[in-house]
């Protein structure tokens, strides 16, 4: 396993099989993949509500998609021993600034080093962290229950509504100034975040959740953009053949939109372009939290099956969209980008399967198949990218003396 760490799909794969909160003891463990996602959802939806620059809004987005990359390597660190040990804290905090710069080496990125959009962050990753203790709680793990009023989402509230400022130091900052160093404030957005109007957001997703379940249970509540969120995370992929190693919708969404951001930095695309990009990406799949899903050989045989679907969904999505006061982008080639991402994701997954023994997987992708014949001719450059990725990736498991 640890020569998948160099790989980048390498590093991918491992996040989708973390399961975070390793101080617990959890009903449902969530993977730092479901996390993720559940963060890049909510930047997505909170940027346009604080008017924030195109740039900002990008950096943003491209933080929550980036920052459980560096889990691959170290793993979910023990909340109990950070608080009761400072010495461990502070070595943590070392090492995630190291491994946090090293994961972005490997990758060719760099994500925003402002101290205004990484608090904004941190402010995002606690309420996504909050809305897995909230289910904990109401599916009955009484082991959360003194937890429940006293997140660290709750925390960062009361300093908010005190009239403090949440802005923080990007983790590599630390580890580049070396132990001791002070630590210099790094060049600001050019727009001073709302942080009360990002409460009042944040606020507003959960309490509209909050009613909807209490007043029409599951039906009304998997019809709100949290809800959406937290049943993506609990709905699993094809169908009960892949007993191997379930994925959740969320996790499947969360690699197609890092292998969009991968793609974004690769073609160059602009921050306007990347945000109608993210959109896309991160609800290409929203909607099945509400119609369910169909499996891909089904929507090829039963054609009125799949056009309703299909047709039902978008309607889901439209229903998010204005409720949360922004559109998606019709433009061709980012939907094109989104679709070969998607099937990408899935060759991965049979990938994994297949290694594993399922047998079940032991066919040609025929959606990545078919994807590629449909696209490589107009888009050589996307598939460029993808087969280096890909080539990397099997490399890892080649004998030692091949790679």
């Amino acid at each position: 396993m640890d020569a998948m760490l160099p790989s980048r799909l390498g590093k991918l794969r491992i996040i989708c099989s973390l399961p975070l909160f390793s101080d617990a003891i959890c009903l449902k463990k969530q993977s730092a993949a479901e996390h993720g996602f559940t963060q890049v959802l909510l930047s997505i939806a909170l940027a346009p509500h604080l008017g924030l620059s195109k740039d900002a809004e990008c950096e943003l987005i491209e933080l929550a998609i980036f920052a459980e990359l560096p889990k691959a390597l170290l793993g979910d660190p023990s909340f109990y021993l950070r608080q009761r040990h400072p010495e461990a804290s502070a070595m943590y905090k070392d090492v995630r600034g190291r491994l946090y710069k090293e994961t972005e080496e490997s990758f060719r990125m760099k994500t925003s080093r402002s101290p205004e959009l990484y608090g904004l962050h941190r402010l995002v990753d606690a309420f996504a962290a909050m809305l897995f203790i909230e289910k904990e709680c109401l599916l009955g793990n009484s082991y959360f229950q003194a937890e429940r009023y006293r997140t660290h989402y709750h925390q960062m509230r009361r300093k908010v509504l005190a009239g403090e400022n949440l802005s923080s130091v990007h983790p590599v900052v630390k580890a580049e100034l070396g132990e001791g160093k002070e630590v210099v404030p790094a060049q600001r957005t050019g727009s001073d975040i709302d942080w009360c109007k990002a409460i009042d957001f944040l606020d507003a997703l959960f309490d509209d959740a909050t009613r909807a379940r209490l007043e029409g249970g599951i039906g009304e509540y998997s019809a709100t953009f949290v809800g959406m969120m937290e049943k993506l995370k609990e709905h699993y992929r094809y169908k009960g053949w892949s007993y191997l190693f379930p994925e959740s919708v969320g996790e499947h969404t969360y690699q197609v939109v890092f292998l969009a951001r991968i793609l974004a930095s690769a073609l160059g695309l602009r921050p306007q372009e990347r945000i109608e990009l993210y959109r896309l990406a991160a609800m290409h799949d929203l909607a099945e939290a509400y119609a369910s899903d169909v499996v891909y050989p089904v929507k090829v045989r039963e054609k009125d099956l799949g056009k309703m679907h299909a047709e039902l969904e978008e309607k889901v999505i439209e229903d998010i969209c204005s409720r949360l006061g922004m559109t998606l982008s019709n433009e061709a080639f980012l939907g094109t980008i989104v679709e070969i991402c998607d099937r990408f994701s899935a060759q991965l997954y049979f990938d994994r399967e297949r290694r594993g023994g399922n047998t079940h997987f032991d066919v040609p992708n025929t959606s990545m198949d078919r994807t590629r014949e449909k696209y490589k001719t107009r888009h050589p450059e996307v598939f460029l990218v993808l087969d280096e990725l890909w080539d990397e990736f099997q490399g890892c498991f080649a004998p030692p003396g091949k790679r």
